[in-house]
């Protein structure tokens, strides 16, 4: 039996859909669902529905017996939201599983339907004509907005279109099946079963986003407003304000690389900071937050580079229910996780920016998010048992960091031993993204022998994890890939890096692949879980949910915390921890961030202060 027999023989009805549809005015969600077109691939039958000119449109979707293939999901799941038609349960999604096959081939912008086809040599429209199409579909030049409706013309055109992808997506179904069972080496009932299980697990995960999204995330419209219009009138004041301390910009708020080099020296972090060719240090923002809580200068910069930086405000547009929404990009990176625009999402965005997020009348908001994830990961999926151990105790960083002898007195807090702790921090960071011993004494600013002595002990520590890791890469070598617990998979061979014309070693990417991506798989069961049971989750970043609740509901909180802990536990076989947050009103932070937010909106106040004082002067002088 091949997997497409056993994928056809499973399922009552197995049906390529695809929907059209006009956005909120986000963008992100289906506000107006125009039509469905199925194609019954064990039939060839085609199903039309044009929505508003049905009474009702027939329900396929009994959710046992019915497998919907659709190309990025998440577009799928939010029309049969927006139509009531619940979730699919099986649903095969062609744009994640070509993520799953091909990630690190994949080119950037090379990952929709036309180009996906084209990887499999099924004939396309151009995306010239399907621009077009859209064109039609969004009335973009003639409505701007407005209500309006399709004559039986458009309606047929439209449906045309429709139908067109729905038939590449069923020919694109086919020819993928027969590429997963070939490159997974899939041949017994269990492996066909065991496949199609993780497929559907993603294609399920697509539907969470479709709810997530649909949720949005509550702010404070007043403060959003405000900053809407007046940021772009205070930006420079505030820059201009900082830049006389740090001196890192010039007149035209561009950073200066001989200033940034000086600002660097003058924190003392010259022997640990990375250079570019050039011999300047590199000012990439995953450096500077390497160091920020070396310096408050660093610290200082790197909030203030994030403040000159934002000029695409998209997330500070909400819905029209006053929700801040953008797509979760789900399945995003290689490692799977979802990769939102850091300008749309207010969790992504500076910290400083949580401060718009506020709960409706009546709720409140938790941030949930799992403890030391990955050390977590780690020990669980090697069965480390002193790591496994470690992190049962109150502190994992504080625990080792005692073992390794770099912390000696037995009462140690986070508190009191701030630096030890973050040098076992850096260790546990070192060994998640395959830092070596030159770039961690830099991070660390001892010599080379010292941080070699580090890593030496550190591995002593925790050698369990370390041969397993090891025989994980060694193995992918053999096989050609790397796979989480639940199926996601990072093919190598053929995988060539390149820059600047030399071959680049992956090897450290691969060491992190599976902790990773098995985090990402954690987060995508525990909001299946917190879904399934009604708790709505209105965000997620990397590691964590962001759920609202009504006001002092403890035990729908309790109830989400246990259920992220299950879903941990049914992944990696273990419990990983659960910190939580509460936000009542405005989402408060730190003292550095909660600063930099109020002096904006200082800077605010002062403006519109003087420019009613300005308007008030003008309105005299015109009636005299």
């Amino acid at each position: 039996m091949k997997f497409l027999e056993y994928i056809l023989n499973g399922f009552s009805r197995v049906l390529s859909v695809d929907t059209e549809y006009l956005s909120d005015s986000t963008g992100t969600i289906p506000q107006r669902v125009l039509c469905l077109v199925f194609k019954d691939i064990k039939t060839n039958e085609i199903f039309r529905y044009w929505v508003y000119d049905q009474k009702q449109i027939p329900h396929f979707f009994d959710y046992e017996n019915v497998l919907l293939i659709s190309f990025n999901a998440v577009a799928e799941h939010g029309s049969f939201l927006n139509l009531l038609h619940g979730q699919p349960k099986n649903m095969f999604d062609c744009f994640v599983e070509n993520k799953c096959l091909y990630g690190p081939f994949l080119a950037k912008n090379k990952t929709g339907l036309i180009d996906t086809c084209s990887r499999y040599n099924i004939p396309t429209i151009s995306k010239e004509q399907k621009e077009r199409e859209l064109d039609v579909i969004l009335r973009r030049n003639e409505h701007a907005g407005k209500p309006f409706e399709y004559d039986l013309k458009e309606q047929q055109r439209i449906l045309d279109y429709c139908q067109t992808d729905v038939e590449e997506n069923a020919k694109l179904f086919i020819a993928q099946v027969n590429d997963i069972e070939e490159k997974n080496n899939l041949k017994t009932e269990e492996d066909f079963n065991n496949k199609l299980w993780e497929i559907c697990f993603r294609g399920y995960s697509q539907g969470s986003i479709a709810k997530i999204e649909r949720n949005g995330i509550p702010g404070d419209l007043k403060l959003i407003n405000d900053f809407r219009e007046y940021w772009a009138l205070v930006k420079n004041t505030i820059i201009t304000r900082h830049n006389k301390k740090l001196n890192v910009y010039t007149e035209e708020n561009k950073l200066n690389k001989k200033l940034f080099n000086k600002l660097v020296l003058k924190c003392g972090l010259g022997n640990k900071w990375p250079l570019l060719k050039s011999g300047d240090f590199t000012s990439k923002d995953e450096v500077v937050k390497r160091f920020e809580e070396d310096a408050p200068l660093i610290k200082e910069f790197r909030q203030l580079n994030k403040l000159n930086n934002l000029t695409r405000l998209g997330f500070f547009t909400p819905s029209e229910d006053g929700r801040m929404r953008c797509s979760l990009r789900g399945f995003g990176s290689i490692t799977s996780r979802s990769q939102p625009s850091s300008s749309k999402n207010p969790l992504g965005a500076g910290k400083w920016a949580r401060n718009f997020i506020k709960p409706g009348w009546g709720h409140e908001l938790f941030y949930l998010d799992y403890k030391a994830q990955e050390p977590a990961i780690q020990g669980y999926l090697s069965g480390d048992k002193k790591l496994i151990e470690n992190y049962g105790t109150p502190d994992l960083y504080i625990t080792t960091a005692q073992q390794l002898g770099i912390i000696n007195d037995p009462n140690a807090t986070k508190e009191t031993h701030k630096i030890q702790r973050k040098v076992v921090k850096d260790l546990f960071l070192a060994n998640t993204y395959g830092m070596g011993e030159k770039e961690l004494s830099k991070r660390l600013g001892c010599s080379r022998i010292k941080g070699r002595d580090y890593l030496r002990r550190f591995k002593e520590l925790y050698s369990v994890y370390f041969k397993v890791r090891d025989s994980w890469i060694n193995g992918s070598a053999i096989t050609g890939h790397l796979r989480s617990p639940l199926g996601w998979q990072r093919w190598i061979l053929g995988n060539k890096k390149w820059k600047d014309g030399k071959r680049v070693s992956i090897t450290n990417q691969l060491k992190n692949f599976i902790i990773q991506t098995t985090g990402a798989d954690i987060l995508r069961k525990a909001c299946q879980k917190l879904l399934d049971n009604h708790i709505k989750i209105v965000s997620t970043l990397h590691d964590a949910i962001l759920i609202e609740v009504f006001r002092n509901d403890l035990e729908t909180k309790d109830k989400a915390k246990s259920l992220m802990e299950l879903a941990a536990k049914e992944v990696v076989g273990g419990i990983i921890k659960v910190d939580e947050e509460r936000i009542s009103s405005n989402w408060t932070q730190d003292k550095k961030h909660q600063e930099i937010f109020n002096e904006i909106f200082r800077e605010i106040e002062n403006y519109k202060n003087n420019k009613g004082t300005n308007d008030q002067t003008l309105r005299v002088l015109s009636t005299e």
